[in-house]
């Protein structure tokens, strides 16, 4: 078998374009209708679509071989048999740093203000109790790595999930809620008194003439995971009916709904 390298003239490490040249310098001096000879004016094609494509190359540099039936070769797979695909598999997976996997359910506070807790961790290599930090502000199913935490030194990822809240929702990081209001305050409006999921207690002004079921915010009050983008509280106004109502009042409501119905 010719050495397609040697039958064009170009080095091992040519370019593409260095053979190419090659190729149609080659081809030139050699073609039948030039008077050159057939045969050899088919090896320098046949080199050329050795060298041209470079799976065949490939093959030819790591086999010497043209013949890419042999060893399993195919196009598709390219110049490495199933061993070697194989074999690169493997590889990778020996490489790829091992580590524990963890799930931990959190109480909507907690994943608030976050802080710190011991854990039970195990590993083929152990079991022990490790200290873990709980990130300010961390969202439901959020994996966050803790390098080098998990017995045998492996790194301790944690899968955190936010237990629901009987009376708040989170959104990102904003916080709902629903409080329900007297109706005298959202006629004449008034101040309304909120406590939060950890226990921060806030004053939230409703004005008059205030309709039930609006949403009223406050501002940067919800959840701090980064500073320059705090999340807010939205509460929804509930209309409650009070559980006294004068009977005057009554009657002048009754008056009120005569003389507007005219």
């Amino acid at each position: 078998m010719n050495n397609p390298y040697s039958t064009l003239g170009v080095a091992k490490d040519a370019t593409a374009d260095t053979i190419k040249r090659a190729y149609k310098e080659k081809a030139k001096e050699h073609h039948p209708d030039r008077g050159g000879d057939a045969n050899k004016f088919a090896e320098i094609s046949n080199a050329y679509d050795i060298l041209k494509d470079p799976n065949k190359r490939a093959y030819f540099d790591q086999t010497g071989s043209t013949d890419q039936r042999q060893q399993g070769f195919n196009q598709q797979q390219g110049p490495f048999g199933f061993e070697d695909i194989f074999g690169q598999m493997f590889k990778q997976q020996r490489q790829r740093p091992p580590e524990a996997r963890i799930s931990m359910v959190i109480d909507l506070a907690d994943s608030i203000t976050g802080g710190k807790r011991i854990i039970g961790v195990q590993t083929h290599l152990g079991s022990s109790n490790v200290e873990i930090d709980i990130p300010k502000g961390v969202v439901h199913g959020e994996n966050i790595r803790y390098a080098k935490t998990a017995p045998g030194g492996l790194d301790l990822i944690v899968s955190f999930r936010i237990r629901a809240h009987s009376n708040w929702q989170r959104h990102g990081m904003d916080m709902h809620t629903e409080i329900g209001v007297d109706f005298w305050t959202l006629i004449i409006g008034g101040d309304i008194k909120i406590t939060d999921v950890v226990g921060k207690k806030y004053e939230l002004r409703v004005p008059p003439r205030t309709n039930p079921g609006s949403v009223m915010r406050l501002g940067q009050c919800g959840v701090f995971r980064d500073q320059h983008n705090p999340g807010d509280i939205f509460v929804k106004l509930n209309a409650k009916m009070p559980n006294l109502i004068p009977e005057e009042i009554i009657e002048t409501i009754k008056k009120y709904r005569i003389n507007t119905s005219n």
